[in-house]
């Protein structure tokens, strides 16, 4: 069975060259959002954090350093103009992200993790409101 020009060497280079930059910025994205997301990391504890973190954001981080520029590679080592590879990279990239999310979203254990951390989100917000506009809380 041929493998399609896309999925040249060149595609998997690239690939394997943007994974070092996925990590870093990966990394970075959760040291900020931890420290800036303290309550949340402590209603969570630090395992169910760092699950439902990474469950939103490592998908679209995935697909835009990645994904796309080891696509944009591959077309243009297949033939295909800069602008024509530009194009589809996107394409292809932004299915890849909506798709994924979409499974993420709906598949055990990750619809978990995120519920939890979205929950633990409103719950922050619902307690902050109440203490700013002096309301009791209903518990």
């Amino acid at each position: 069975m041929p493998v399609p020009e896309i999925l040249s060497s060149a595609f998997f280079e690239r690939a394997t060259e943007q994974l070092l930059w996925f990590a870093v910025v990966l990394l970075v994205a959760v040291a900020i959002t931890s420290l800036v997301s303290r309550e949340r990391r402590r209603r969570l504890g630090l395992t169910r954090f760092l699950l439902g973190y990474l469950s939103i954001a490592a998908v679209p981080l995935f697909g835009v350093i990645v994904l796309r520029s080891a696509l944009r590679e591959g077309l243009e080592h297949a033939g295909h103009g800069w602008w024509a590879a530009l194009w589809l990279s996107l394409f292809w990239m932004v299915t890849f992200i909506v798709v994924v999310q979409w499974v993420v979203r709906r598949m055990p254990p990750t619809r978990g993790w995120l519920r939890d951390y979205r929950q633990a989100g409103r719950d922050i917000w619902r307690d902050r409101l109440a203490r700013w506009f002096g309301i009791r809380s209903r518990e």
